[in-house]
This record gives structure tokens, C-alpha cells and sequence, in this order.
């Protein structure tokens, strides 16, 4: 199955559950699209600070800051965002701080559900379809690190249910614009990321069947991230598992068939998770191999940002 050219999409959404490498992912295709003479922005959403840490770069706030050739990062709150949007409304920061800053309203505005998840949506729309004075693409791509599975579909039905409760205002053309880039295939893409274990894999099919039948979303791949390569034929793991039971525990080889065995386990389990994800669906699906570092760092970016641009180019 061959894979969507993310390239030409210019807003790319990263989503999944957490802890499978979602941010890696969506810092390490910034990366390669910035070294493709790109001019692109990752957006993190309330994620405090998490693109400084990978690229060893100063701190990542509501300020857009260069991170690296090409490559800019900003952490979008729902504050900064608010305020942002409510600026481009009211134009004049004394009615602003009239308005947005007296107490009541403040407080009200923290219980409106979905607010805080629209003004941050808005400012990603904002940005993917932001232009200069000449009328040119302020930026050539729009990176965003999306909520995980539960929050991230909640944070991107958000427009639709506000469509769908009311039909006229500012907010509701604010949601229409927000949907529409959101569906538009030419445009944009989502990008699912998943490890080959049980929970990641059932909630990636959850969440792109959500993402596909009820909102219309264009999710264009599933990222398998961390996949263990095999190492061994057929025949090398009958010699393993024989040489096993012939070596003395208290043997100096135990250590390495153990780890082989490990290794190969591994292997098949993830082939076999990868395969339940196929047969479920009709996604491309992308592996990611496992890096062996100590910890995550520029090194492990700079090396998945190398996996997608050969692979997603092909």
C-alpha cells in the first residue's frame, strides 16, 4: 500500500494515544519538512514546553520562537489563545482588558464547554491560512501535536458540535471555517500514531473510525512507532531455542540466548498486532523502528525525520 504524500498537505495533525511517541513523531515531520526548504511552525497545544527538550532549544511559550533552520515551535494555551482571538474581534487592547479581564467574565469563560479547545483550534486555523501583505502563505506548513485519543477526539468534534447547535454569530463562522479546513483533504492530513500493543492498537481503530464515519476527517496513515526489526531466519531460532536447553543456566551464553529469544518474542508479537491494525482497516501503515538510545533526544528526531522523508517521498 503506498503512502499519501504529506508534503503537499500544508496542516498535519498528530494524533493517539499518549505515551506512544506522538510528539516525536509530529517534531521529527516538522523537522524533515523544514529541511525541505519549508517554512514550518509545530504547534504543541497546552503541552507545556515539550519542543525545547527535544531540540535542546530555549524555551517553547505562547511566543513563536526558531527552534531550528526553517523549523519554528509555539505552545498554545487556552489563555494566550483566548486573548489572541478576542484582540483580532475587539482590535483595541483597552476594550480587551475591559472585557476579557474583569473578573466575571473570566470566570464565565472558563466553564463554557469547548471554548478553550475552539480558541486553539482557531489559532492553528489562523496559522495554516495566515498570509503577509502580499497576499503569500506566511507559513508553507502547519504541524500540530494533538491531544491524545480521549481529549484529542473531543478537542477536534468541537466544531462540529458547535455547527451543529447553532447557525449564525461569530462563534458559529469561527467553527464552519475551523470544519471545513479540517475536512479538506487538499489541505490537510491526520496522522495516527500507534505502538503494536494491545491498547494503542485497539484505540488507533477506534479513533480513526471516529475520525473517518462521525467527523469527516481526512486520516491519511497510521505511524507504528517503535518497531522491533527481526534479526533471525526460521532456521537461526530453532538453533536458539535448542542451544537454549543445552547450556548450563550458570553459562556465560545464557545472557545472549535469553536476549535473543527477548528479542525474537517481541518481534512476532508486534507482527501480529500489526497485523490485526491491517485487517481492521484499510490505513497505510508506516513502521518506525526502535531507536536504542538512553534517552530521547536530537539524535532519535533527526533520525525518524530521515525514516519519514525517504519513506513518505517514495
Amino acid at each position: 500500500m503506498t503512502f499519501p504524500d504529506l508534503y503537499n498537505r500544508r496542516f498535519v495533525l498528530f494524533s493517539g494515544k499518549g505515551g506512544v511517541g506522538k510528539t516525536t513523531l509530529a517534531a521529527s515531520f516538522a523537522l524533515s519538512c523544514a529541511r525541505r526548504g519549508e517554512r514550518t511552525l509545530l504547534m504543541e497545544l497546552d503541552a507545556k514546553d515539550k519542543s525545547s527538550t527535544l531540540f535542546g532549544a530555549t524555551t517553547v511559550d505562547s511566543e513563536i520562537r526558531e527552534i531550528d533552520d526553517n523549523l519554528f515551535a509555539v505552545d498554545v494555551t487556552p489563555k494566550e489563545a483566548m486573548k489572541e482571538y478576542a484582540l483580532m474581534i475587539l482590535k483595541i487592547k483597552l476594550i480587551y482588558r475591559a472585557v476579557f479581564e474583569n473578573r466575571i467574565v473570566s470566570s464565565f469563560l472558563r466553564v463554557v464547554p469547548g471554548l478553550n479547545e475552539l480558541v486553539m483550534l482557531g489559532k492553528a486555523y489562523y496559522h495554516a491560512t495566515e498570509t503577509d501583505d502580499d497576499g503569500n502563505q506566511v507559513w508553507d506548513k502547519v504541524v500540530v501535536d494533538a491531544p491524545a485519543t480521549g481529549h484529542g477526539i473531543f478537542f477536534l468534534k468541537i466544531p462540529m458540535v458547535i455547527t451543529n447547535l447553532i447557525s449564525t454569530g461569530l462563534m458559529f463562522d469561527e467553527a464552519r471555517r475551523i470544519l471545513d479546513l479540517l475536512r479538506d483533504p487538499e489541505r490537510t492530513a491526520v496522522a495516527l500514531v500507534t505502538l503494536a500493543e494491545d491498547m494503542p492498537i485497539n484505540e488507533t481503530i477506534m479513533l480513526s473510525k471516529t475520525l473517518r464515519e462521525e467527523m469527516e476527517l481526512p486520516v491519511a496513515l497510521v505511524i507504528a512507532n517503535a518497531i522491533y526489526r527481526p534479526l533471525f531466519d526460521d532456521q537461526q531460532v530453532r538453533w536458539i531455542e535448542e542451544a537454549r536447553t543445552e547450556v548450563d543456566d550458570d553459562s556465560d551464553l545464557t545472557g545472549f540466548l535469553e536476549a535473543a529469544r527477548f528479542r525474537n518474542d517481541r518481534v512476532t508479537m508486534q507482527q501480529n498486532y500489526l497485523k490485526t491494525l491491517r485487517d481492521k482497516g484499510d490505513w497505510p501503515i508506516l513502521e518506525i523502528p526502535y531507536y536504542f538510545f538512553d534517552r530521547m533526544s536530537f539524535a532519535i528526531i533527526d533520525e525518524v525525520a530521515k525514516d519519514l522523508d525517504e519513506h513518505l517521498t517514495d
